[in-house]
């Protein structure tokens, strides 16, 4: 109740809250009904552990869009190490680790790079400044699981004990602020990609089949799939490009790359590639292949490790700008004025790429080229607008085909 109150002196909104059984989200679940609130909060000292019923309920509800906030009651580790479990055995496949400073958490209403921590080892009162530690957990786009495990409710309530880990009152009432913020902000983000409709080429059109083949790894590899179709629908929609469409996921191994000339990695972490699936890359490459690689949000993570595996599959070739009059920027569509999402502002085109004898066969952009296609984004993220993103994928995809 308080941090809605302080949300509603900081944003003017006033956001309802109730206390929720997990039995009646179960019930809901089981009769076939989404939970429509958009954040769940659990909080506690003790360790705790699901049912597979309650599971399934959870998991679903984040699926169709909810959020989901832990909050370890005065630091407490039971729940801390609870909370953790129980989200990995809920999403195995996910990554849920600490979320870097650039994401929109730290950001969306505060500006944060440091808080201020109170803690008590050994009954001896520590106090000190470091960077916000809050893990989260992608479901597309966003980031549908979060945790703090240093008590912020306490800090809510502007009060601490003499027990415990917590970041102190200030810092948690204006970080709380922001993940209220963000969990409002993200709403239409998370009702569309809550469904993803499957896009095909009509059989009666005798086309020349393009199979978009998505790269697979260990960085959120699939955060947009509604973004990838509408990709795929407006291929469709230029007469110019005789192709029919198709979309495979695949791993980065030899066996499955031959077959699939044009590759696509997107993601929001370290896509974390073995030396075997790096070597695939560069010998498909070599061999005509191309691969486009989008940083999903525009987010310094994926950003540093987009550039670093560039360098693992072409070590002694640079990832260099494309000159403003690279084919690719005429190969359909003029790219001159592309526009920012935020501001509709024009802004440069910032694509880099790597070639193999007179032939472009890496595209690196670094900032989202994709996934505002559908007209509906992370609010926070650094990319292009619709039409810039239809037209540079467009023309992506022509050059390709042409090379």
């Amino acid at each position: 109740d308080n941090l809605l109150r302080h949300a509603y002196e900081a944003l003017g909104l006033w956001y309802g809250w109730k206390p929720l059984a997990l039995a009646e989200v179960v019930t809901q679940h089981q009769a076939g009904r989404s939970c429509q609130i958009p954040l769940l909060y659990i909080s506690g000292h003790e360790a705790f552990e699901f049912s597979e019923e309650e599971r399934a309920a959870l998991r679903q509800y984040v699926y169709d869009g909810g959020t989901l906030l832990g909050d370890a009651c005065c630091g407490r580790e039971e729940f801390a190490t609870s909370f953790q479990r129980e989200v990995r055995a809920l999403f195995p496949q996910r990554a849920f680790d600490l979320l870097q400073i650039d994401h929109p958490v730290f950001r969306a209403f505060y500006r944060y790079a440091t808080v201020h921590y109170r803690l008590f080892r050994g009954g001896v009162k520590q106090e000190y400044e470091g960077a916000p530690r809050i893990l989260g957990m992608n479901v597309g786009s966003r980031t549908a699981v979060l945790f703090t495990p240093f008590d912020m409710s306490c800090g809510w309530d502007e009060h601490t004990h003499e027990h415990g880990a917590r970041l102190l009152p200030g810092d948690a009432i204006r970080l709380g602020i922001n993940l209220i913020a963000y969990v409002a902000a993200m709403r239409q983000v998370a009702e569309v990609e809550s469904v993803t409709q499957e896009i095909r080429a009509p059989a009666d059109r005798p086309r020349q089949q393009f199979v978009l083949a998505q790269l697979k790894h260990h960085g959120d590899w699939n955060p947009d799939p509604n973004a990838v179709y509408q990709w795929l629908r407006q291929l469709a929609a230029e007469s110019s490009l005789a192709v029919s469409f198709d979309l495979r996921y695949i791993d980065p191994q030899e066996a499955a790359l031959a077959a699939h000339p044009f590759l696509f990695m997107t993601g929001f972490r370290d896509p974390r590639l073995d030396d075997e699936q790096t070597a695939a890359l560069r010998r498909h490459l070599q061999a005509g292949g191309f691969l486009f690689i989008n940083n999903c949000s525009g987010y310094h993570e994926f950003d540093q490790a987009a550039r670093e595996l560039v360098a693992r599959i072409f070590p002694e070739l640079p990832l260099a700008p494309l000159p403003a009059d690279h084919p690719l920027t005429t190969a359909l569509f003029s790219l001159k004025t592309p526009r920012d999402r935020q501001t509709g502002n024009e802004r440069p085109l910032e694509l880099e790429g790597v070639t193999l004898r007179n032939r472009l066969a890496l595209v690196y952009s670094k900032n989202d080229a994709v996934s505002h296609i559908k007209r509906v984004s992370d609010p926070f993220g650094n990319g292009y607008d619709a039409e810039s993103c239809r037209q540079i994928l467009v023309n992506i995809v022509a050059y390709a085909l042409q090379n």
